[in-house]
């Protein structure tokens, strides 16, 4: 995340290079290809990235993989995250009132120091509010020499893994809840890998980042494929090729 930050650091605010200078130039490149933003942070998403991914057409996928990390603003504080709740949400509401059913993601750590039962609901909320279709899930571990290795108030093991266990819960509900809205659509999907050994029958990554089972021919992989989802099957969504 925080693209340019280095290179911008001695130029005057007019000159500074921005996310969306980038993807304005990679959307601008021919040929038929796709690329995905991923681990940016909320800070970034600003309308003039928000515009410009509106403008990109098929060439950027309509999928966003913001860090949250927490969605509790007293431990976002605590782990110095420069984004709070009430920002986070309002990025992505931005991004969903432009763009066509995008999805979001995310990475979430559970018990971070000092993190209470109240900030864990917390982030439950806002992963609600938010509708993440995906969300990374990491248990704290501390790691040697940064500030939070020595923090008091350690999360004990049992109760890191009961949180996530229910965040995957709260992920599995919201991802079925995006996959039912996706149903009937075109997704363009790329074609990586066959189902059962079947040389006709491919599972991809669609633009919306969710993985699509579908019939093409044999010598299709990596291509990009237009697909009509017709129902969802667990982790997966089904659909003909149009």
């Amino acid at each position: 995340g925080h693209y340019g930050v280095d290179g911008n650091r001695h130029l005057p605010r007019e000159q500074w290079t921005r996310l969306a200078h980038l993807v304005r130039a990679v959307a601008a490149i021919p040929g038929d290809f796709r690329v995905r933003l991923s681990s940016i942070e909320a800070t970034e998403v600003t309308r003039e990235l928000i515009e410009t991914l509106a403008d990109a057409g098929d060439k950027v996928a309509p999928h966003l993989h913001v860090c949250l990390q927490s969605g509790s603003d007293r431990v976002l504080r605590r782990m110095r995250r420069r984004w709070g709740t009430r920002m986070f949400i309002d990025r992505c509401r931005l991004v969903r009132e432009r763009l066509d059913e995008p999805a979001f993601t995310t990475d979430i750590i559970v018990g971070f120091p000092g993190e209470t039962d109240e900030d864990f609901e917390q982030t439950l909320r806002t992963s609600r509010d938010v509708g993440f279709s995906k969300i990374h899930i990491f248990p704290f571990s501390p790691r040697r020499g940064t500030p939070a290795a020595t923090m008091e108030d350690p999360v004990p093991d049992a109760v890191k893994a009961e949180r996530g266990e229910r965040l995957a819960a709260l992920e599995t509900e919201l991802r079925d809840a995006y996959f039912q809205r996706l149903v009937g659509r075109r997704l363009r999907v790329m074609a990586e890998s066959h189902v059962d050994g079947n040389a006709r029958r491919w599972v991809g990554t669609s633009c919306r980042y969710a993985p699509v089972e579908f019939d093409a021919s044999p010598d299709s992989e990596s291509q990009l494929i237009d697909v009509r989802v017709s129902h969802q099957a667990n982790d997966r969504l089904i659909g003909q090729r149009l």
